[in-house]
């Protein structure tokens, strides 16, 4: 009987540190939790938490963070404590559920690689041609604008003048005045007028 109860309690000590690395491997602690200990905010704690690489575990909807990412959270405290400054604390390697992005990641390598070397290409620039075609296009158009509006501001013009020739009547009380006046021509002597003309060539033998 002794021997039986010796077995069993060696076979618990054998077990009791597997147990104990379990609970520390499974601790995890929530993001309010670490903004508690830590005194800060939820923007301060993630940004330290992307300078750590590390994410979150969703355990029930919520975001916990387990030993081995703590213990690089509570390392950066420290050193922000001591530093004012996240940098130079050594940045660990990603944590956390990691997004399958190696088909997104060469897809955009080779996006931007195109985009370069379209870029870099000396004769390729149909943007900068169809600009200068436009403005060509476009200072065209306004010089036959003004040229239209002028013909059509001189035809009007020309249809008025002679509209109001034919019915002098519709002219304004003072410009039918002036014509009134321009048309009346002063009596004259035909003889008396002929003589100032020989009078002013001052012509000799001519009386």
């Amino acid at each position: 009987m002794e021997v039986n109860v010796t077995i069993q309690l060696l076979d618990m000590a054998d077990n009791q540190p597997d147990t104990l690395q379990n609970d520390t491997e499974n601790f995890k602690i929530s993001i309010l939790e670490l903004q508690e200990k830590y005194g800060i905010g939820r923007d301060p704690l993630y940004a330290r938490m992307r300078y750590l690489q590390i994410k979150t575990w969703k355990v029930s909807g919520k975001a916990y963070l387990y030993a081995d990412q703590v213990a690089h959270m509570d390392g950066l405290h420290e050193h922000i404590q001591q530093t004012s400054r996240m940098e130079g604390y050594p940045v660990p390697p990603p944590s956390g559920p990691q997004d399958e992005q190696p088909e997104t990641t060469t897809t955009t390598t080779l996006a931007v690689a195109e985009t370069q070397q379209i870029a870099a290409t000396p004769n390729y620039s149909p943007k900068q041609q169809r600009s200068q075609s436009s403005q060509v296009d476009d200072t065209a158009a306004i010089v036959q604008s003004a040229q239209n509006k002028a013909a059509g501001t001189l035809i009007a013009e020309n249809i008025l003048a002679r509209h109001f020739i034919e019915n002098p009547d519709l002219l304004p009380d003072n410009l039918k005045e002036k014509i009134k006046e321009s048309g009346e021509m002063p009596s004259i002597d035909p003889f008396a007028y002929a003589q100032s003309l020989i009078s002013l060539a001052n012509i000799p033998g001519v009386a």
